[in-house]
């Protein structure tokens, strides 16, 4: 089978504006996603010399915020550009989230609804009741995903994802990697598609 490595961050908007398009493509083409959830402006930009959102100069955070309200309009994806709760106080617990919910078999779907909740319904991903309510809205238990999600073994995997990303030089969100390539931003998913159809 295909398999698509796929590096997000649970605060990116182009990997929300992006994710129902992978679903489709790798689906189309039968190939497996492999979520990781990574730490990226701690670590990964640290790194490879990425700057927050809001350390940016002013010409790239209004240019910024100009390329979501054309992708949003392009791809008819509702999506506001300066959400409430952005960026998160803390990523790195929805993050642990999502990796909880990847252990536990619910590929994609505990992802898509933290980005949902953080770019469309105004929600804090940060704050613990947000994430209770997608793990009520997926029927998964939040007992057991708290647990799992605060575990060693999840933290472990999030620093490894982390370190994978930076060690495959990647050094911004959504990243796909296909046949060791990489394909950097859900602008890239055409591209994707066509590698995935050659190969």
């Amino acid at each position: 089978m295909k398999k698509i490595l796929y590096f997000y961050s649970v605060a990116s908007p182009w990997s929300y504006l992006g994710i129902k398009r992978l679903k489709e493509i790798s689906k189309k083409y039968s190939a497996q996603i492999i979520e990781k959830p990574i730490d990226l402006v701690g670590k990964v930009f640290v790194a490879t010399g990425g700057t927050p959102v809001p350390q940016r100069h002013i010409s790239r955070q209004n240019y910024r915020l100009l390329e979501l309200k054309r992708w949003g309009e392009f791809l008819n994806i509702k999506i506001n550009q300066k959400p409430k709760f952005f960026p998160p106080k803390d990523p790195h617990l929805p993050a642990l989230f999502c990796l909880a919910s990847i252990d536990m078999g619910i590929n994609m779907d505990f992802s898509s609804k933290v980005l949902e909740h953080l770019w469309v319904k105004e929600n804090d991903i940060s704050n613990i009741d947000t994430l209770k309510l997608i793990a009520d809205d997926l029927k998964i238990s939040f007992e057991e995903l708290s647990k799992l999600a605060t575990s060693d073994k999840i933290k472990k995997i999030y620093e490894a994802n982390t370190q994978e990303a930076i060690n495959m030089n990647i050094f911004g969100v959504p990243s796909y990697v296909y046949n060791n390539e990489i394909f950097w931003g859900q602008d890239r998913l055409e591209l994707l598609e066509y590698s995935l159809k050659k190969n």
